[in-house]
């Protein structure tokens, strides 16, 4: 008989189970945050195996259970919405992004609340908008997942120094209220569930920062060229690795303040193509008089302070321990993604971005790209 461990964490009002071989510690646990009744199970078609294991506990403990499969944009999926029957009183998801998204969506239509059952550690969109009352983490789950899953999520905290980076900024030349501090999240994770675990603190401060942006039109651009595209963590630490870079260069280059600002239309076009909303009326006006030579003055005062910043992000190190975590881990980019790929969804990313990155594209820096 296997044996059974785990252990119990609360991160804000969320009760979250670690351990190894949790399948039979489902329904003792669930009893406490619904009792009794019927409720919508949702899983990513690619864990079937897990959910019918699942399913066939919660039967046998009486729940009514109704059942959903899904499947993501990157597997061929849709964006159709669950039709699940009003007398559901909770949801149960079983998988990680996609699972999770429809749930809180379908929790939300019946005002009910979710439980996750986690089976990679890919996605740091857990927490965000409308979290779970319970989160299930098993080890030996996890270990099964495929392997770029687990990059995903190294890739996500990897990218923290770059997230730290823009509050940073943010608070001082834009002079905005953000307090952040990517430090509280490591990377130098033990296990599968402490990577996971990490994920879920790190969703619950998630801000949409450039290489957020820029993942996201790295996605976009490897659907409509026909490729099944990476997953959205991978293509994170890639952006938020460049964007580090570029920064550095950016900063320390202080002539090209004086470059003719860029054509915004261009972009906004490229991003419409592909159905990337385009968000110029959020962003900084960089283009008023005023506003671009005021921040251009803020920008020279703390110059040095932002490059001290940027010296203590280590992405050397970490892309080290990146490529090494699977056979083909960062070595897809070679066959994948071009430079002008990458130049190009800088330059768009830019169009976005609330950051210095949307300062360097309004300045021209980004043009000639």
């Amino acid at each position: 008989m296997e044996s059974i461990r785990y252990s119990k964490r609360v991160l804000a009002q969320t009760e979250v189970i670690t351990g190894e071989n949790l399948l039979d510690q489902i329904v003792p646990v669930f009893n406490h945050r619904f009792a009794e009744g019927a409720l919508c199970l949702i899983y990513d078609r690619g864990v079937a195996q897990i959910a019918d294991g699942i399913i066939s506990e919660l039967k046998s403990a009486g729940y009514r259970v109704f059942v959903q499969a899904v499947s993501s944009l990157r597997n061929g999926g849709d964006d159709a919405k669950i039709s699940a029957p009003e007398y559901v009183r909770h949801v149960f998801a079983v998988g990680a992004g996609t699972a999770a998204a429809k749930a809180k969506e379908t929790a939300k239509l019946l005002d009910a609340e979710w439980t996750m059952f986690l089976t990679a550690p890919s996605t740091d969109t857990i927490m965000c908008d409308y979290a779970p009352k319970l989160v299930f983490i098993d080890e030996n789950v996890l270990i099964k997942c495929p392997f770029e899953c687990i990059a995903s999520g190294y890739g996500i905290l990897f990218s923290q120094p770059l997230t730290a980076f823009e509050s940073f900024f943010s608070q001082k030349v834009l002079a905005q209220d953000i307090s952040y501090d990517g430090s509280v999240f490591s990377a130098s994770c033990g296990t599968l569930c402490d990577l996971a675990y990490s994920l879920l603190e790190a969703s619950m401060s998630r801000r949409e920062d450039s290489a957020q942006i820029m993942s996201e039109i790295l996605y976009a651009k490897a659907l409509k060229s026909g490729k099944r595209p990476r997953l959205i963590g991978e293509y994170k630490y890639l952006a938020s690795a460049l964007i580090t870079s570029f920064y550095s260069a950016y900063l320390g280059a202080p002539s090209i303040d004086v470059m003719p600002p860029a054509c915004r239309e261009i972009a906004a076009d490229a991003l419409s193509d592909l159905g990337i909303e385009d968000k110029r009326c959020k962003s900084v006006d960089f283009f008023d008089l005023n506003g671009y030579f005021k921040i251009s003055y803020i920008l020279s005062e703390y110059r040095t302070d932002l490059l001290d910043k940027l010296g203590s992000a280590d992405f050397h190190t970490s892309q080290r321990f990146w490529r090494r975590l699977y056979p083909d881990a960062g070595y897809w980019l070679k066959g994948e993604i071009t430079c002008k790929d990458l130049s190009d969804c800088l330059a768009l990313a830019g169009e976005r971005s609330e950051n210095l990155l949307g300062f360097a594209y309004a300045s021209g820096v980004l043009s000639g790209y």
